[in-house]
């Protein structure tokens, strides 16, 4: 193609025909844009731009030739060089090889009379590469760098030019500790160009450092610093402002008595788009519930008018979270009760009954400020809030029927024994059940299947949110009496209610407790069996089944948890007819599909969750995840290997229930398990039994379980139960040809490793194999209910665990080793490069999300410890958590990052994980032979 271009250039020039100077004028600008992607071998753009570099010259002395000196046809042809020689040099810098950069700079001079703007362009390369070398070389390079500056001449410099020139020379005047020249340039560069982007981030950036440091804080830094940001994300794409919210964000930690700090978001903010806090809503409500609140009121406002969607579903779900948690506070001393052994009167009244209590609940001043933005937002966009409240109240009937709903909470009850049967393993026949669990069982055998949420709604003293939630409580309140009606219902909740009766000899005790809970989970089960597969939208909800685009436009769920141009925002066309029930998630989930106005169909689960606040602590680890995307594809390596963590929309309708993103070909790594366990006819429970029985024999002979008991333990599992090619048989039965099974495992290999990446550094949860989702269409993974892991004795994050991620022996084989020693640890140390980059500011943006993680769990020791409605907490201990966390997590990225010669930290991380020394310790509910 090239070739072909360049000799259109010769003829043009030889031929002289009309109109060859705007011939080859496009072809060059073409040539300007086809740039090399970050991915891209540099040798061979190298070559590219050598013979570019001859047709250029070429240009250059032909038309000088015919026309006098230096005439403007002649100056595209220098000025095209000289880009030439720039972009190739900023590309060499991005991919690390600064000295390839600055050879490459050092061409320009080769070329005579270089436009102005090319001079800049070079010196700030120059610049940036002697910033970048910095790192691993020290203040030499700064030096070197402001020497460049300080030999420029800067006299023919546009004022944006020169801002900008300056700002680079504040940003290394800061980095040598030379503090007062620093501030004088930012602030000569801020005045030369009042609207340039990256003066005022620098500047921020500055400023920050300087009221971080200062002790006690100096408020009036923290507002410039504020001030400084918001300014900077005036002109600029939400990608690359980002990480200015973020900061923003983080910095009202530090607000004192007077608000100061919001206050000045409030004052400055006017003038940033409101896209620019798309990303950040969950942060932005929770502010709104905080100290700052009546700050955010306006700003919230504003992003909602404009991105309705985005804003309406979060603040609903918070809205009535707030109320079922006043409620829930009334009604402690009852509950208190029943938890020591006063059960709750069986049956609807007991739940219905708590409505003309509930009408006294006189609303907080966080309600209140929700309703009013749920206020505002109505009346702006009357029809999209109608339809959306009526999906929620549609979407009640998609709900789990109640022996469903039994099932998964006695799972989940399943699920809490393990734990308390794992931190009692010394004594495994007198573990006994904690309240916590006691009192989570005492609530399922009265409630039985009519949920918490079964309530209806008052007309509450802000009287504006009551239409948005009285329809989806009316739903309940049918479903809860249709339910009372069934027969087998009764049947069955006085069986389960004798069952488990706590006050019955040894009822207490764990092991017999787990025993009950699989019989009623196998009973449950085969009953949810018998259900059909599928059913008619219709039958069950008319308004979703005739809504269509020309009822209102309204977004997929989602589609507006990260930005993107306007034209890519795909609308609802219609809701298809037929609702699958899947197994999904733990839950009998109903699948939707939903026909975009582009053709295409999106399946979403509609999902059910038990914890009120805990299923936003899984979609704060899912926004990090989002945003972390966006660096992986802005480096060389991450790049080149197609990184990219696999992250399902999910989408909080009301506080229990949520859309998830589905992929029909998608199966969890237990439901692989499970199969393989039902054709050895092996109930997928019994190497847990067997891990206790062992126990509980040698404990009765008065002994404790050594380490080589548990290490013979899990050989004992390998041999005769569960062998390590389960998962490499299931794959060799799942994918017949060579091709699709080498593809499959190569993607395995490449998303496993970010998922391990991501629960070591950023401690996260244990990788359970129910969270685990593989899809079996494309080979990508994608973990469901990930969290921080926080000690909720310090509110540190965990660190301490047997095994640094998940890479069992059935793994290792589907792997094998040269994928494990390979591509595996190659992708994480390239991921851990990737997002140690200093430019990136990932910390920045894991401040503004651990804020709102360490808030929830302060708030909640707090409400634990006093049993009282939280007070707020106080910004110092959030600093202090925050910045702990912060530092535990940079250390492990930095240690990951690290690689010399064939040694790496990566490498000792995967030999722990592997070992049978470590696997062994691990609890058996984690399934370590899987």
């Amino acid at each position: 193609m090239e070739l072909q271009e360049a000799c259109q250039i010769h003829q043009g020039l030889l031929h002289e025909r009309n109109n060859s100077l705007q011939e080859i004028k496009a072809i060059v600008k073409t040539w300007r844009n086809r740039l090399p992607v970050i991915a891209d071998d540099l040798s061979h753009w190298s070559d590219i731009f050598t013979w570019r570099q001859h047709h250029y010259q070429f240009i250059i002395k032909h038309v000088d030739a015919k026309h006098e000196h230096g005439s403007n046809s002649s100056m595209f042809g220098v000025h095209a060089s000289a880009q030439a020689i720039i972009h190739f040099g900023k590309i060499a810098r991005k991919h690390n090889l600064t000295g390839v950069c600055l050879d490459s700079l050092a061409r320009i001079y080769t070329i005579p009379s270089v436009p102005v703007v090319d001079c800049f362009h070079k010196i700030r390369q120059q610049v940036k590469c002697h910033l970048q070398m910095a790192i691993t070389c020290g203040t030499k390079e700064l030096q070197e760098g402001l020497e460049v500056m300080e030999s420029s001449d800067i006299s023919f410099f546009s004022n944006e030019m020169t801002s900008e020139f300056l700002a680079l020379k504040g940003m290394l005047l800061s980095q040598l500790g030379q503090v007062d020249d620093a501030k004088n340039t930012f602030s000569m560069a801020v005045q030369r160009h009042d609207t340039l982007v990256k003066a005022w981030a620098l500047w921020g950036d500055f400023v920050e450092s300087q009221f971080t440091k200062s002790s006690p804080p100096d408020i009036t830094l923290g507002v410039s610093a504020i001030t400084c940001f918001l300014h900077a994300c005036r002109h600029q794409n939400e990608s690359k402002s980002r990480k200015y919210m973020a900061k923003v964000l983080w910095l009202l930690t530090y607000d004192d008595v007077k608000s100061s700090l919001a206050e000045a978001v409030d004052k400055y903010v006017v003038g940033v788009p409101p896209i620019q806090w798309l990303p950040w809503i969950p942060q932005l409500l929770t502010c709104l519930v905080w100290n700052e609140g009546r700050f955010m009121l306006n700003i919230i406002s504003q992003v909602g008018r404009m991105f309705l969607q985005a804003v309406y579903l979060p603040i609903r779900t918070v809205y009535v979270t707030l109320k079922i948690e006043k409620h829930l506070e009334r009604h402690k001393s009852a509950e208190q009760a029943a938890a020591q052994g006063r059960q709750l009167n069986p049956g609807l009244n007991s739940q219905l009954g708590t409505a003309d209590s509930l009408k006294s609940i006189k609303a907080t001043e966080s309600m209140w400020r929700c309703s009013r933005i749920m206020h505002i937002l109505r009346d702006a966009h009357p029809t999209v809030v109608l339809s959306l409240e009526g999906f929620a109240d549609q979407f009640v009937w998609l709900r789990e029927i109640w022996y469903e709903e039994v099932l998964r909470q006695l799972r989940q009850g399943l699920a809490k024994c393990y734990v308390i049967a794992f931190e009692n393993r010394g004594a495994v026949s007198e573990a006994t059940i904690t309240p916590h669990t006691l009192h989570f069982l005492m609530k399922v055998v009265s409630t039985f299947g009519i949920g918490i949420e079964n309530i209806k709604n008052p007309a509450n003293t802000a009287n504006t949110a009551n239409a948005a939630n009285s329809a989806a409580s009316e739903s309940l309140a049918k479903r809860a009496e249709v339910t009372i009606q069934d027969p087998d219902f009764k049947k069955m909740k006085e069986q389960f209610t004798v069952d488990f009766d706590f006050n019955v000899p040894g009822a207490m005790k764990l092991q017999n407790l787990i025993q009950k809970l699989k019989k009623w989970i196998r009973i449950l089960e085969a009953k949810t069996k018998l259900l059909p597969k599928s059913f008619l939208i219709e039958e069950k909800c008319r308004f979703i089944s005739s809504f269509s685009l020309q009822t209102v436009e309204i977004e997929l769920p989602g589609e507006f948890l990260l930005p993107k141009h306007s034209h890519y925002y795909v609308k609802i066309s219609r809701f298809m007819p037929r609702v699958e029930l899947v197994q999904k998630h733990n839950t009998a989930a109903r699948r939707l599909f939903i026909r975009g106005h582009n053709g295409k169909i999106y399946p979403y689960l509609v999902v059910n969750d038990s914890g009120l606040s805990d299923a936003r602590r899984e979609e704060r680890v899912l926004q990090l995840l989002r945003m972390l995307n966006h660096y992986l594809g802005k480096q060389k390596e991450t790049s080149r290997r197609f990184l990219h963590i696999t992250v399902p929309r999910v989408v909080a309708w009301s506080p229990q229930m949520r859309l998830i993103e589905d992929n029909p070909a998608s199966v969890s790594l237990l439901d692989v398990y499970k199969g393989a366990c039902t054709s050895l006819d092996i109930e997928h429970d019994a190497p847990v039994s067997k891990y206790y029985e062992r126990l509980a024999s040698v404990q009765a002979r008065g002994l404790q379980a050594s380490h080589q008991i548990l290490k013979d333990s899990l050989k004992d599992v390998q041999t005769t139960m569960i062998s390590k090619s389960l998962l490499k048989d299931w794959a060799l039965r799942t994918y017949p040809s060579p091709t699709d099974f080498w593809t499959f495992r190569k993607m395995f290999t490449l998303q496993l490793s970010l998922t391990c990446f991501c629960e070591y550094v950023l401690h996260l949860t244990r990788l359970n194999p129910d969270m685990l989702y593989i899809h079996q269409d494309s080979g990508l993974l994608n973990v469901s209910y990930f969290k921080f892991d926080v000690e909720d004795t310090k509110g540190d994050l965990n660190a301490n665990r047997p095994v640094p991620f998940r890479l069992t022996p059935n793994i290792q084989e589907l792997l094998t080793e040269t994928g494990i020693s390979g591509p595996l640890t190659a992708s994480m140390i390239a991921t851990a490069k990737c997002l140690v980059h200093p430019n990136f500011e990932v910390l920045s943006i894991l401040r503004a999300i651990l804020r709102d993680e360490m808030i929830f769990m302060l708030r909640k020791r707090q409400e634990d410890a006093h049993n009282t409605s939280p007070s707020d907490v106080k910004g110092e201990q959030i600093i202090t958590v925050v910045t702990n966390a912060i530092n535990s997590i940079n250390a492990r990225l930095n240690s990951l990052s690290h690689f010399e010669g064939t040694e790496s930290k990566v490498s000792t991380l995967v030999v722990a994980a592997k070992s049978p020394d470590n696997l062994c310790r691990m609890d058996p509910a984690w399934h370590p032979w899987l």
